[in-house]
């Protein structure tokens, strides 16, 4: 099977982890949920600004000013204000959520479940050792193998722990579904998930990922749809029994890492451009993937951008050359106008 090289995401696409007296950048300030808002007004209204340096205590406040700013602005709070790194320039973006009037979820996130399925601590520590690797791995320009279904890093001690969750996982799957199942505690349900990527591909694992997908807790889903757009990547076979209903609905959420995580699962799925999944990509999430698109991070935005376009009908060797070399607005146009 052809290897699937592609450069690591974990850390890029995630909140910022802060550490002690840290100060980071702030890069773009981006937008979703728009709505006809007067973006351009509202971002200078905000209460920091691109190019600032910002602490986590002072982020925390500077959270309550934005979703008050947002609030005078829209007359609703935003429904989400993620601090995300990093761009290539190493500074934090910030996405802000925007709420509609009339916004009707286009899905539902399950009740949180009550069991008491934990596991083992030594499970707890690897997840969280290789978590701390990843801020490693992104700085040394790392790339993941994902063509066995799971990640696995050119970074050796990154590495070294991925193949300790595959033969965590290959061992323990029953555990693995019951945690991600059952938990009451969300870090444990995130981490099973992600662990659960691990495994040998089946039905009960995509299953278990989808039901993790539809987590009240953000971690988890993030965890949980990250490792079916892994697994999806691997192989037709595997692609083809992860259904797309859910993820479609999940490009409009009001949540950054639904959108952001849900674009990279639906990028994969789209690639083999069946006539219906465009179709529905179309009806349902267009102004959606038209705003992801227009973010300024290339890294955030390339997969809406390849959704759109396989959308719009442009040939998939065009589509790469027109995504690598930013023409953003020939391939919105080209969605907005294919019959």
């Amino acid at each position: 099977m052809k290897q699937i090289l592609s450069v690591l995401l974990l850390v890029v696409v995630t909140p910022v982890a802060w550490c002690q007296n840290e100060r980071i950048r702030v890069g773009e300030i981006e937008f979703f949920g728009v709505n006809g808002y007067d973006i351009g007004k509202l971002r200078t209204s905000l209460p920091l600004a691109a190019g600032q340096e910002i602490s986590e205590s002072e982020f925390t406040r500077l959270r309550t000013a934005i979703g008050e700013t947002v609030r005078q602005a829209t007359g609703r709070p935003p429904t989400d204000v993620a601090f995300v790194c990093c761009n290539a320039q190493g500074a934090a973006s910030l996405y802000i959520g925007l709420a509609r009037p009339t916004a009707v979820a286009d899905f539902h996130y399950k009740p949180a479940p009550e069991g008491s399925s934990r596991l083992p601590e030594h499970a707890v520590r690897l997840y969280e050792e290789a978590m701390d690797l990843n801020v490693d791995a992104v700085q040394k320009s790392a790339v993941e193998d994902r063509s066995k279904g799971y990640a696995l890093s050119s970074y050796p001690p990154l590495r070294a722990k991925q193949l300790a969750f595959r033969e965590f996982a290959v061992e323990h799957m029953k555990l693995l579904r019951s945690v991600a199942l059952q938990s009451a505690t969300a870090k444990q349900r995130a981490i099973a998930v992600h662990i659960l990527g691990y495994g040998r591909p089946s039905m009960s694992q995509i299953n278990a990922l989808v039901s993790g997908a539809r987590d009240p807790d953000e971690e988890v889903r993030n965890n949980a749809i990250r490792a079916l757009g892994v697994l999806a990547q691997s192989g037709a076979a595997i692609a083809k029994n992860i259904p797309v209903d859910l993820f479609i609905g999940m490009l409009n959420s009001r949540t950054w890492t639904d959108r952001n995580k849900s674009a990279f699962l639906m990028a994969v799925l789209s690639a083999r451009r069946d006539p219906q999944l465009l179709r529905e990509l179309r009806v349902r999430a267009l102004p959606s993937l038209i705003e992801m698109a227009r973010w300024r991070n290339p890294g955030h935005a390339g997969d809406a951008r390849m959704i759109l376009g396989r959308v719009a009908g442009i040939p998939e060797a065009e589509l790469v050359k027109l995504v690598a070399a930013g023409e953003v607005e020939q391939i919105v146009s080209a969605a907005q106008t294919a019959p």
